[in-house]
């Protein structure tokens, strides 16, 4: 079976491990793509021709909630200058990733979506956080309190986030979800982006990871640092 290289077991734009294992076709993604990370920039000029960047922005960097991650603006500025020097734009996504579904939460992400329409970018992928114990934990040491009680948002949050994507649909070709039936239901490997790179694979299902996930199989991670990386988000996954 063919495989397919994927940056989810921690940050491509800080452990470029990555470099040397890419495959006919990746999905790399990172948080710090800024003018400032050149190593980063250069690495996806490099290897365009078998990249679909998913560059990650939440509204929250900078904030107590994603210490170490730039700063909304940077991460604009960071995808204009890897366009302006010849990254396609139609290989970038807009990941916002996880959407925190409070009031607050919502308006931030509602923020980045505007402020990123004028790249020229098709894709905003996105998800809702999930309430791991151990995310909960930090949640209430750092905030004094969760966004909500339950592992997954309760259904008056989510649709709250449907009405913010039916508000700002136009600003985007598509808005996508892969385990979670938000909006188009896409995998984040998926036949879209076999197309877009011009490349003809054998798309079958089997990469899943979690119930509902969509991608298709041949799904291989990239990165071997199983532990939370030196962004310090408070949501974050890894314990």
């Amino acid at each position: 079976m063919t495989k397919i290289g994927i940056t989810e077991a921690g940050d491509a734009g800080l452990d470029f491990s990555w470099e040397q294992k890419l495959y006919e076709i990746n999905i790399i993604i990172s948080k710090h793509l800024t003018i400032n990370n050149k190593h980063l920039i250069q690495s996806l000029l490099n290897n365009k021709e078998r990249i679909i960047f998913h560059c990650t922005c939440t509204g929250y960097g900078g904030t107590t909630m994603e210490p170490n991650v730039p700063k909304v603006d940077d991460v604009y500025d960071g995808i204009k200058n890897l366009i302006s020097r010849g990254f396609p734009a139609k290989q970038i996504v807009l990941r916002t990733d996880p959407i925190i579904p409070t009031e607050n939460g919502i308006k931030r992400v509602e923020q980045v979506w505007e402020q990123f329409s004028d790249l020229n970018i098709d894709r905003c992928r996105l998800s809702i956080i999930d309430m791991y114990p151990h995310v909960k934990k930090r949640f209430e040491e750092t905030f004094g309190k969760t966004p909500f009680d339950t592992f997954m948002a309760p259904a008056e949050m989510i649709e709250n986030v449907k009405r913010s994507i039916d508000i700002h649909k136009n600003l985007y070709k598509h808005f996508e979800s892969c385990a979670e039936n938000i909006q188009e239901r896409v995998g984040c490997i998926s036949q879209r982006d076999f197309d877009i790179l011009g490349v003809n694979f054998d798309c079958k299902n089997g990469g899943f990871q979690r119930k509902g996930c969509l991608c298709v199989a041949g799904k291989t991670e990239l990165l071997s640092n199983k532990k939370r990386c030196p962004s310090g988000c408070v949501y974050c996954y890894w314990h």
